[in-house]
């Protein structure tokens, strides 16, 4: 339009007015030219900076299993819109919950019986110290009898039959024995009651272990169902039914695309960007909407460059290598089919 007005004031000088062309005049004009066009457009690029390198990306996710095992069922067609949570597929589950949930309940039987065992080996103890405390008054009785006889004897031999001393002499014995076998019978009680305390230690210790088997055979069973990570679509299904899934990112079951927002960013020569600031208008013309007009806010200025982004080597960096354009990206964010979402990033052009 600057082209077509100064063309026709040229014309009107020239040919409506017929001004005679001097060299004087056609210096003024061009110049007067150059300014008016050349200023415009330096103008332009300094106060509203034009770029046609722009890219409009979404996050892309690898859909990687976190157990092991062959696909049971697959529910989300490729390339077919899902929402968030839908379920994509199923993997067949490698762990049975059923069978470590039955050794649970048996380790809490075992600490049960452990419990009434240890208080049955409890209620013997004070048993058997009441049998050696009887024992000890009966042998001590029995050593007193013994005594009696045999001062009797010493004093007067006819006063009582050698019989009768021999009796008090055996029933002395047996009393010592029972003694002995009270004590024996105690000292059981005490390490029956020990065993028994360690048994349910055992068993009360191995309930937390076989809990975390459960946990974890029930949180690898809920893996077994791969959910979508947002709303979006798989681009490509790399399994079928009976394909053996691992937890490799080597080996992704597919693609995911989150299309949850779009990221827009574009690049520019850095001295365009001066005036350039977070929050000012941006408009956009994308090639698959013709004619249509996108407008959104500068989110912020990149103030890298990739070009000048060096990989950690043993090489000091050569300028002659470096073949940097030195644009800068400039990130706006705008969904194209509504408003932004709460918490949306958007991903900057160097890095896409």
């Amino acid at each position: 339009m600057l082209i077509i007005v100064y063309v026709a004031i040229v014309l009107v000088l020239f040919k409506v007015l017929r001004i005679k062309p001097t060299a004087y005049i056609i210096a003024a004009l061009i110049v007067a030219g150059v300014f008016m066009i050349g200023g415009v457009v330096v103008v332009w690029t300094q106060s509203a900076p034009i770029t046609d390198k722009m890219v409009t990306s979404q996050y892309v996710v690898q859909l990687v299993p976190y157990v092991k095992g062959q696909v049971k069922a697959i529910h989300a067609e490729a390339n077919q819109r899902v929402k968030k949570g839908d379920l994509l597929l199923e993997i067949d589950p490698a762990h049975t919950v059923n069978q470590v949930g039955a050794q649970l309940a048996a380790s809490k039987a075992n600490v049960v019986q452990a419990e009434a065992a240890l208080a049955t080996a409890k209620t013997a103890i004070p048993n058997a110290q009441a049998i050696l405390a009887k024992a000890k008054a009966a042998d001590e009785l029995a050593k007193t009898q013994e005594q009696i006889a045999l001062n009797i004897q010493r004093v007067d031999k006819a006063a009582i039959s050698q019989l009768n001393v021999a009796k008090a002499a055996q029933e002395r014995q047996e009393a010592d024995a029972a003694v002995q076998q009270a004590e024996a019978g105690l000292a059981q009680a005490q390490a029956s009651a020990q065993q028994a305390a360690a048994a349910l230690l055992t068993a009360q210790s191995n309930v937390p272990a076989i809990e975390a088997q459960l946990d974890d055979a029930r949180f690898n069973l809920a893996q077994c169902k791969m959910m979508a990570p947002g709303d979006g679509y798989v681009t490509n299904w790399q399994v079928q039914i009976g394909t053996m899934l691992v937890p490799l990112p080597l080996a992704p079951a597919g693609t995911f695309v989150n299309v949850s927002g779009t990221a827009v960013a574009a690049v520019f020569p850095q001295n365009w960007l001066s005036n350039v600031e977070p929050g000012d208008d941006v408009e956009m013309v994308l090639n698959p909407y013709p004619g249509r007009l996108f407008l959104g806010k500068v989110d912020y200025v990149i103030p890298a460059t990739g070009g000048g982004q060096f990989a950690p080597t043993g090489t000091i960096p050569n300028a002659a290598k470096i073949g940097s354009d030195g644009l800068y990206a400039v990130q706006s964010w705008r969904r194209l089919f509504g408003q932004r979402p709460a918490g949306f990033k958007w991903i900057p052009a160097g890095l896409c």
